[in-house]
């Protein structure tokens, strides 16, 4: 992680009116600003799952989601670095040095690619006549508990004949658990399986 980033200054890029809600407009302006051109279906994206109250805004701990390392000790670091804001600023995003900027901007295309990745799975699935939900998670709920956790996550995947590491079974329950409390319930489930977007033929 580069010494520089914050997520203040971060967010700041954003949020230029200081209200602590960015909505779809105002991150495309800033991303443009910063030389980012997102879709407008990217973008929605990128919003629809970060956002965990559905106003369609994000506040600053949802963005932060975004861009804090799950490791506890490198996400505290960029949230308690202070600003590094200073004046002029000929581009919104000169708060960063220069290496910083370029892999901030690489993080945010990652975002897109990833999200438009993913819902063209969730889209294939809706397609799918035989797919069905509640098989998929109770193959995944061994215990049949009402929850999926990041080992049994772990499991079926290296059944498949994938090597998946503790880091990588985390991210994935910490991807679709919108409470927090560590373990992916059906509703969690079944709402990262939906499409987030019009269904496409």
């Amino acid at each position: 992680m580069k010494s520089d980033f914050n997520m203040s200054d971060a967010f700041r890029i954003f949020d230029r009116n200081c209200d602590g809600q960015l909505d779809s407009f105002e991150l495309r302006e800033g991303l443009n600003s910063m030389g980012v051109h997102p879709t407008t279906d990217e973008l929605d994206l990128f919003v629809k799952r970060y956002d965990t109250t559905g106003d369609r805004r994000l506040n600053q701990r949802e963005f932060s989601d975004a861009f804090i390392a799950l490791d506890s000790y490198y996400g505290n670091m960029a949230e308690r670095r202070g600003s590094n804001h200073r004046y002029p600023l000929y581009r919104r995003d000169d708060c960063f040095n220069a290496d910083t900027r370029n892999q901030f901007q690489s993080v945010w295309r990652q975002h897109f690619r990833s999200e438009t990745s993913a819902e063209s799975v969730r889209q294939r699935l809706q397609r799918m006549p035989y797919f069905n939900v509640n098989d998929a998670f109770s193959s995944l709920d061994r215990n049949c508990d009402g929850a999926v956790t990041r080992e049994e996550f772990k499991r079926l995947i290296q059944s498949r004949g994938f090597y998946v590491s503790e880091k990588e079974a985390t991210e994935i329950v910490e991807k679709m658990d919108r409470n927090k409390d560590g373990r992916v319930s059906f509703a969690e489930f079944s709402e990262e399986l939906r499409p987030r977007s019009p269904v496409r033929h």
